[in-house]
């Protein structure tokens, strides 16, 4: 068993070595790149494919919605999506107690549903009185919330990946320049990653 002041005696080299075959002992077996490479070229395809369908739908959207519309369901839906808020704010919460590293997920999934709050009760809101409190709400509460979760998210995992980066050798300055599991970036080709 090494000892602390040994394993700050290893080189980076060394250090580096040791966590891959560590991590070899964990999950054996190499990253099967090609078949992981495949699936996420056509998951580029597939996002690029939905961009493009988006489009022209948005655009017959803004030409034919009815300026005023009686919801069927209009209880259903607030209550059923401030639901989905409270059940995605307490996973935050408790992950976060937990100090698991899932909490990331959830701050983004969080985020963007106070987001997606703070947009419908702004455009949805009927007068001025209903609309002053609308953006009230999205400035002061819901826009500020969403702004930490993500702001705390990116943190974590800016210091997850670059802690992961530096104790398996490299050196890394942002999460941009980080590659997907090690796989090349999909540009003509060409591995740009470490540009």
């Amino acid at each position: 068993m090494l000892t602390d002041d040994e394993l700050l005696a290893l080189s980076p080299a060394e250090r580096s070595d040791l966590s891959r075959r560590l991590a070899e002992i964990v999950a054996p077996g190499p990253v099967p790149q090609p078949a992981m490479a495949r699936g996420r070229h056509r998951f580029v395809v597939l996002l690029t494919v939905c961009c493009a369908v988006l489009v022209p739908w948005t655009i017959f959207l803004a030409i034919t919605l009815p300026h005023r519309y009686v919801a069927s369901h209009w209880t259903l839906t607030w209550v059923g999506f401030d639901v989905a808020l409270l059940v995605s704010l307490a996973t935050t919460a408790v992950l976060a107690w937990l100090g698991r590293q899932v909490m990331i997920v959830a701050c983004f999934i969080t985020a963007t549903l106070l987001v997606c709050d703070a947009w419908f009760d702004v455009t949805t809101s009927s007068g001025w009185r209903d609309t002053a409190l609308g953006i009230s709400d999205a400035v002061l509460v819901e826009l500020p919330l969403a702004a930490l979760l993500i702001w705390v998210g990116f943190k974590l995992m800016r210091f997850a990946v670059l802690r992961a980066s530096r104790l398996g050798g490299d050196e890394v300055s942002s999460l941009l320049r980080v590659p997907l599991l090690g796989l090349p970036v999909l540009v003509s080709g060409a591995d740009r990653s470490s540009g």
